[in-house]
Protein backbone atom coordinates (compact mmCIF):
# COMPACT_ATOMS: atom_id res chain seq x y z
CA UNK A 1 0.00 0.00 0.00
CA UNK A 2 1.55 3.76 -0.73
CA UNK A 3 1.71 5.80 1.64
CA UNK A 4 2.53 9.30 1.39
CA UNK A 5 4.22 11.39 4.32
CA UNK A 6 1.54 13.22 6.14
CA UNK A 7 1.93 17.01 8.24
CA UNK A 8 1.79 16.18 12.07
CA UNK A 9 -0.82 18.88 12.38
CA UNK A 10 -3.29 16.94 9.67
CA UNK A 11 -3.03 13.48 12.17
CA UNK A 12 -3.54 16.01 15.02
CA UNK A 13 -6.71 16.81 13.58
CA UNK A 14 -7.35 13.25 12.52
CA UNK A 15 -7.28 12.44 16.03
CA UNK A 16 -9.24 14.86 17.39
CA UNK A 17 -11.84 14.29 14.87
CA UNK A 18 -11.68 10.99 15.76
CA UNK A 19 -11.37 11.12 19.28
CA UNK A 20 -14.65 13.37 19.00
CA UNK A 21 -16.61 10.91 17.18
CA UNK A 22 -20.84 10.69 16.09
CA UNK A 23 -22.41 13.03 13.80
CA UNK A 24 -21.75 17.05 14.02
CA UNK A 25 -24.86 18.06 15.42
CA UNK A 26 -23.73 21.63 14.94
CA UNK A 27 -23.61 20.73 11.06
CA UNK A 28 -27.14 18.26 11.15
CA UNK A 29 -29.06 21.23 12.77
CA UNK A 30 -29.15 23.87 10.37
CA UNK A 31 -29.74 21.44 7.42
CA UNK A 32 -32.76 20.11 9.35
CA UNK A 33 -34.17 23.41 9.74
CA UNK A 34 -33.82 24.50 6.14
CA UNK A 35 -35.29 21.60 5.16
CA UNK A 36 -38.20 22.03 7.26
CA UNK A 37 -38.32 26.11 6.27
CA UNK A 38 -38.09 24.90 2.43
CA UNK A 39 -41.11 22.34 2.97
CA UNK A 40 -43.37 24.02 4.85
CA UNK A 41 -42.82 27.37 2.37
CA UNK A 42 -43.43 24.73 -0.21
CA UNK A 43 -46.20 23.53 0.68
CA UNK A 44 -47.99 26.85 1.79
CA UNK A 45 -46.76 28.36 -1.12
CA UNK A 46 -49.39 25.04 -3.18
CA UNK A 47 -52.42 25.52 -1.29
CA UNK A 48 -52.02 29.76 -1.99
CA UNK A 49 -51.42 28.51 -5.63
CA UNK A 50 -54.85 26.91 -5.51
CA UNK A 51 -56.90 29.46 -4.68
CA UNK A 52 -58.92 30.20 -1.97
CA UNK A 53 -60.06 27.54 0.54
CA UNK A 54 -58.57 24.56 -1.51
CA UNK A 55 -55.16 22.26 -0.16
CA UNK A 56 -52.06 21.80 -1.63
CA UNK A 57 -53.36 19.10 -4.14
CA UNK A 58 -54.78 21.44 -6.29
CA UNK A 59 -51.76 23.80 -6.69
CA UNK A 60 -49.52 20.83 -7.09
CA UNK A 61 -51.98 19.60 -10.09
CA UNK A 62 -51.93 23.19 -11.46
CA UNK A 63 -47.64 23.65 -10.78
CA UNK A 64 -47.68 19.91 -12.32
CA UNK A 65 -47.40 16.52 -10.02
CA UNK A 66 -43.98 15.70 -11.94
CA UNK A 67 -42.13 19.06 -10.72
CA UNK A 68 -43.78 18.73 -7.06
CA UNK A 69 -42.73 15.35 -6.85
CA UNK A 70 -38.95 16.57 -8.39
CA UNK A 71 -38.86 19.27 -5.46
CA UNK A 72 -39.33 16.72 -3.20
CA UNK A 73 -36.65 14.60 -4.58
CA UNK A 74 -34.15 17.28 -4.85
CA UNK A 75 -34.60 18.07 -0.95
CA UNK A 76 -34.61 14.39 -0.20
CA UNK A 77 -31.47 13.92 -2.34
CA UNK A 78 -30.16 17.23 0.19
CA UNK A 79 -31.06 15.02 3.00
CA UNK A 80 -29.26 12.21 2.33
CA UNK A 81 -25.67 14.14 1.29
CA UNK A 82 -25.85 16.35 4.14
CA UNK A 83 -27.46 13.87 6.97
CA UNK A 84 -26.24 11.16 8.67
CA UNK A 85 -24.84 8.28 7.96
CA UNK A 86 -23.60 9.57 5.04
CA UNK A 87 -22.13 12.89 6.32
CA UNK A 88 -21.02 11.05 9.43
CA UNK A 89 -18.13 9.15 7.37
CA UNK A 90 -17.89 11.75 4.72
CA UNK A 91 -14.52 13.29 6.58
CA UNK A 92 -13.16 10.10 6.48
CA UNK A 93 -12.69 9.26 3.16
CA UNK A 94 -12.51 11.19 0.26
CA UNK A 95 -14.42 8.65 -1.94
CA UNK A 96 -17.10 9.27 0.42
CA UNK A 97 -16.96 13.31 0.38
CA UNK A 98 -17.21 13.65 -3.33
CA UNK A 99 -19.85 11.41 -3.38
CA UNK A 100 -21.21 13.84 -1.33
CA UNK A 101 -20.86 16.75 -3.26
CA UNK A 102 -22.13 14.74 -6.31
CA UNK A 103 -25.48 13.95 -4.92
CA UNK A 104 -25.92 17.82 -3.88
CA UNK A 105 -24.50 18.73 -7.53
CA UNK A 106 -25.64 16.05 -10.29
CA UNK A 107 -28.85 15.06 -8.38
CA UNK A 108 -30.14 17.46 -5.63
CA UNK A 109 -29.27 20.53 -8.23
CA UNK A 110 -31.24 19.80 -11.33
CA UNK A 111 -34.51 18.08 -9.08
CA UNK A 112 -34.90 21.44 -7.06
CA UNK A 113 -34.43 23.20 -10.67
CA UNK A 114 -36.73 20.70 -11.91
CA UNK A 115 -39.35 21.27 -9.35
CA UNK A 116 -39.71 25.29 -10.23
CA UNK A 117 -40.21 25.91 -6.88
CA UNK A 118 -40.23 29.91 -7.13
CA UNK A 119 -43.78 30.02 -7.71
CA UNK A 120 -44.93 28.41 -4.43
CA UNK A 121 -42.17 29.63 -2.54
CA UNK A 122 -43.01 33.27 -3.48
CA UNK A 123 -46.61 33.06 -2.83
CA UNK A 124 -45.38 31.90 0.79
CA UNK A 125 -43.90 34.98 1.86
CA UNK A 126 -45.86 37.93 2.96
CA UNK A 127 -47.27 40.33 0.43
CA UNK A 128 -44.79 43.18 0.67
CA UNK A 129 -42.37 40.52 0.21
CA UNK A 130 -43.22 39.27 -2.83
CA UNK A 131 -43.36 43.17 -4.09
CA UNK A 132 -39.81 43.10 -3.31
CA UNK A 133 -38.91 39.88 -5.05
CA UNK A 134 -40.41 41.01 -8.05
CA UNK A 135 -38.82 44.43 -7.86
CA UNK A 136 -35.72 42.08 -8.19
CA UNK A 137 -36.36 39.97 -10.23
CA UNK A 138 -37.22 42.61 -13.22
CA UNK A 139 -34.18 44.39 -12.23
CA UNK A 140 -31.90 41.00 -12.67
CA UNK A 141 -33.83 40.03 -15.99
CA UNK A 142 -32.31 43.26 -17.43
CA UNK A 143 -28.92 41.82 -16.14
CA UNK A 144 -27.07 40.11 -19.93
CA UNK A 145 -26.30 36.50 -20.11
CA UNK A 146 -27.42 35.25 -16.97
CA UNK A 147 -27.45 31.65 -18.22
CA UNK A 148 -23.77 32.27 -19.10
CA UNK A 149 -22.98 33.72 -15.57
CA UNK A 150 -25.11 30.79 -14.05
CA UNK A 151 -22.22 28.56 -15.88
CA UNK A 152 -19.26 30.31 -14.74
CA UNK A 153 -20.23 30.49 -11.06
CA UNK A 154 -20.67 26.69 -11.12
CA UNK A 155 -17.60 25.97 -13.28
CA UNK A 156 -15.94 28.56 -10.65
CA UNK A 157 -17.07 26.65 -7.61
CA UNK A 158 -16.66 23.80 -8.59
CA UNK A 159 -12.79 24.28 -9.29
CA UNK A 160 -12.27 26.17 -6.08
CA UNK A 161 -13.21 24.37 -3.49
CA UNK A 162 -11.74 21.17 -5.05
CA UNK A 163 -8.44 23.13 -5.06
CA UNK A 164 -5.95 21.49 -1.86
CA UNK A 165 -6.27 25.08 0.49
CA UNK A 166 -10.53 25.99 -0.03
CA UNK A 167 -11.17 21.77 0.69
CA UNK A 168 -8.59 21.50 3.51
CA UNK A 169 -10.27 24.55 5.20
CA UNK A 170 -13.78 23.36 4.46
CA UNK A 171 -12.71 20.28 5.88
CA UNK A 172 -10.97 21.36 9.68
CA UNK A 173 -14.11 24.74 9.96
CA UNK A 174 -17.54 23.00 9.75
CA UNK A 175 -18.79 27.04 8.96
CA UNK A 176 -17.00 26.85 5.54
CA UNK A 177 -17.73 22.80 5.21
CA UNK A 178 -21.65 24.60 5.39
CA UNK A 179 -20.79 27.57 2.87
CA UNK A 180 -18.90 24.73 0.59
CA UNK A 181 -22.24 22.77 0.10
CA UNK A 182 -24.40 25.48 -0.14
CA UNK A 183 -22.53 27.06 -3.15
CA UNK A 184 -22.15 23.59 -5.08
CA UNK A 185 -25.88 23.11 -4.51
CA UNK A 186 -26.70 27.07 -5.19
CA UNK A 187 -24.69 27.35 -8.44
CA UNK A 188 -25.66 23.67 -9.80
CA UNK A 189 -30.07 24.93 -8.92
CA UNK A 190 -28.65 28.03 -10.65
CA UNK A 191 -27.27 26.45 -13.59
CA UNK A 192 -30.21 23.47 -14.07
CA UNK A 193 -32.66 26.25 -14.11
CA UNK A 194 -31.88 27.76 -17.13
CA UNK A 195 -32.45 24.13 -18.63
CA UNK A 196 -35.32 22.23 -16.62
CA UNK A 197 -37.27 25.03 -15.05
CA UNK A 198 -40.15 26.41 -16.26
CA UNK A 199 -39.85 29.51 -16.27
CA UNK A 200 -39.24 32.27 -19.13
CA UNK A 201 -35.17 31.77 -18.89
CA UNK A 202 -35.31 28.04 -19.89
CA UNK A 203 -32.92 27.90 -22.70
CA UNK A 204 -34.67 26.76 -26.29
CA UNK A 205 -33.20 22.85 -26.60
CA UNK A 206 -29.90 23.40 -29.16
CA UNK A 207 -28.58 25.73 -27.20
CA UNK A 208 -28.83 23.33 -23.50
CA UNK A 209 -27.90 20.84 -25.42
CA UNK A 210 -24.09 23.05 -25.70
CA UNK A 211 -24.84 24.91 -22.60
CA UNK A 212 -24.39 21.25 -20.63
CA UNK A 213 -22.16 19.84 -22.76
CA UNK A 214 -19.90 22.55 -21.85
CA UNK A 215 -20.58 22.10 -18.16
CA UNK A 216 -19.43 18.21 -18.52
CA UNK A 217 -16.28 19.04 -19.50
CA UNK A 218 -14.47 21.22 -16.68
CA UNK A 219 -16.36 18.68 -14.63
CA UNK A 220 -14.34 15.58 -16.25
CA UNK A 221 -10.86 17.53 -16.38
CA UNK A 222 -11.17 18.02 -12.79
CA UNK A 223 -12.15 14.57 -12.59
CA UNK A 224 -9.15 13.27 -14.18
CA UNK A 225 -6.80 15.21 -12.45
CA UNK A 226 -8.09 13.46 -9.16
CA UNK A 227 -7.97 10.34 -10.96
CA UNK A 228 -4.40 10.53 -12.41
CA UNK A 229 -2.35 12.27 -9.82
CA UNK A 230 0.37 10.64 -8.57
CA UNK A 231 0.24 11.55 -5.05
CA UNK A 232 -2.15 12.58 -2.40
CA UNK A 233 -2.99 16.26 -2.92
CA UNK A 234 -4.93 16.98 0.36
CA UNK A 235 -2.77 16.01 2.96
CA UNK A 236 -5.61 16.54 5.61
CA UNK A 237 -8.25 13.86 3.63
CA UNK A 238 -5.16 11.59 2.98
CA UNK A 239 -4.58 11.69 7.16
CA UNK A 240 -8.27 11.03 7.43
CA UNK A 241 -8.14 8.26 4.91
CA UNK A 242 -5.42 6.58 6.58
CA UNK A 243 -6.27 6.57 9.86
CA UNK A 244 -9.75 4.77 8.61
CA UNK A 245 -7.49 2.09 7.34
CA UNK A 246 -7.51 3.49 3.48
CA UNK A 247 -5.07 3.59 0.83
CA UNK A 248 -5.30 7.59 0.54
CA UNK A 249 -4.35 7.73 -3.32
CA UNK A 250 -6.16 4.88 -4.17
CA UNK A 251 -9.27 6.64 -2.04
CA UNK A 252 -8.51 9.68 -4.23
CA UNK A 253 -8.68 8.23 -7.03
CA UNK A 254 -12.11 6.94 -6.37
CA UNK A 255 -13.15 10.23 -5.65
CA UNK A 256 -12.18 11.40 -9.14
CA UNK A 257 -13.87 8.72 -10.54
CA UNK A 258 -17.22 9.22 -8.94
CA UNK A 259 -16.68 13.08 -10.04
CA UNK A 260 -15.96 11.52 -13.64
CA UNK A 261 -18.18 9.17 -14.62
CA UNK A 262 -21.32 9.71 -12.48
CA UNK A 263 -21.72 13.30 -13.52
CA UNK A 264 -20.59 12.81 -17.23
CA UNK A 265 -23.83 10.10 -17.05
CA UNK A 266 -26.00 12.98 -15.64
CA UNK A 267 -24.64 15.02 -18.45
CA UNK A 268 -25.16 12.98 -21.26
CA UNK A 269 -28.66 12.02 -19.96
CA UNK A 270 -29.67 15.50 -19.96
CA UNK A 271 -28.47 16.52 -23.14
CA UNK A 272 -30.43 12.88 -24.58
CA UNK A 273 -33.64 14.15 -23.32
CA UNK A 274 -33.54 17.45 -23.98
CA UNK A 275 -32.88 16.21 -27.89
CA UNK A 276 -35.66 13.44 -27.26
CA UNK A 277 -38.35 16.36 -26.27
CA UNK A 278 -37.09 18.87 -28.83
CA UNK A 279 -37.55 16.62 -32.10
CA UNK A 280 -40.38 15.63 -30.38
CA UNK A 281 -41.90 18.88 -30.21
CA UNK A 282 -43.39 21.09 -26.96
CA UNK A 283 -45.23 19.49 -24.22
CA UNK A 284 -46.00 20.25 -20.73
CA UNK A 285 -43.35 21.81 -19.70
CA UNK A 286 -43.30 24.66 -22.70
CA UNK A 287 -46.59 25.13 -21.66
CA UNK A 288 -46.51 28.33 -19.98
CA UNK A 289 -46.96 28.88 -15.97
CA UNK A 290 -48.77 30.44 -14.08
CA UNK A 291 -47.74 33.93 -12.71
CA UNK A 292 -46.73 34.93 -9.77
CA UNK A 293 -49.53 38.12 -9.57
CA UNK A 294 -52.37 36.25 -11.06
CA UNK A 295 -51.83 33.37 -8.64
CA UNK A 296 -51.16 35.91 -5.37
CA UNK A 297 -54.70 37.55 -6.14
CA UNK A 298 -56.03 34.46 -4.70
CA UNK A 299 -53.94 33.95 -1.88
CA UNK A 300 -52.65 36.26 1.07
CA UNK A 301 -55.77 38.84 1.44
Amino acid sequence: MRVTALHPMALHHVALHHHAGGPDLAGVAPVVCWLVLAVAGYLLGLRRLGGPGRSPRTGARRLGRVRVWAFAGGLGSVAAALLPPLDAVADERFSTHMLQHMILISAAGPLLAAGSPGLPLTLALPRRARRVLALARHVLRRVPRRPVAAWAAHVGVLWFWHLPGPYELALRDPVAHLVEHACFLGTSYLLWTHVLSSSRSRLNPPVAILYLFATALPSAALGAVLTLAGAPLFPGQAAAALASGADPLTDQQLAGLIMWIPADLVYLGAIFAVFLAWMDGPREMSAPRPSVASSASGGER
